[in-house]
């Protein structure tokens, strides 16, 4: 599956790379299926096989996009899925999500504005694990003043499977027609 990563976080020296309709046509069909040979790719979006491997690649290197498995928890011995609302102290914020961050339980790490402070994912194999990491490791983080732990009950939507609005017009025609109304504006 297609995995679209934009950039981590305002601090991260990430700037916007600006997609065309060829580029997001591309994304597209990765999401439907990642493992498509690029030269079928390219059949599809009907234009040549290098077009396709260099656009690939330019999304691949500026981390708009990676090509990566994903697994359902549950299906393979986790199936104690928590979010979990914390109330953090102001000067120990950057401290407290890198520590975060560092749990091997915790999927995400999200840093809020409003009543909390973040919003961490995580997986357990048992409602007595959850416990363990409640009681001996999250409340060793210094700075949380308080929790609020919300058992996932039914994932109804995963975040991977956000797709980008796409135009219906045909990328390649699109790309084409750019160029030649860029030609037309040359001095006579």
């Amino acid at each position: 599956m297609l995995d679209i990563k934009m950039a981590k976080h305002a601090r991260s020296s990430a700037v916007s790379l600006p997609l065309d309709q060829l580029d997001l046509a591309l994304v597209a069909q990765l999401q439907q299926a990642g493992r498509t040979p690029l030269t079928e790719l390219a059949a599809r979006l009907g234009v040549s096989h290098g077009t396709v491997r260099n656009r690939l690649e330019r999304l691949l290197s500026a981390r708009v996009l990676r090509v990566v498995a994903t697994v359902d928890p549950a299906k393979v011995g986790f199936p104690a899925q928590v979010l979990i609302g914390i109330h953090g102290d102001l000067h120990r914020m950057a401290a407290i999500e890198k520590q975060l961050a560092e749990f091997e339980e915790v999927t995400f790490v999200s840093t809020l504005t409003g009543r909390l402070d973040f919003v961490i994912g995580a997986v357990f194999v048992s409602d007595a694990a959850l416990r363990d990491f409640l009681v001996n490791k999250l409340s060793t983080v210094k700075g949380i003043r308080g929790t609020e732990t919300f058992h996932v009950l039914n994932l109804g939507k995963r975040l991977w499977q956000w797709e980008i609005p796409v135009q219906s017009h045909h990328p390649a025609r699109e790309l084409r027609r750019g160029r030649r109304s860029h030609r037309r504006r040359s001095p006579p």
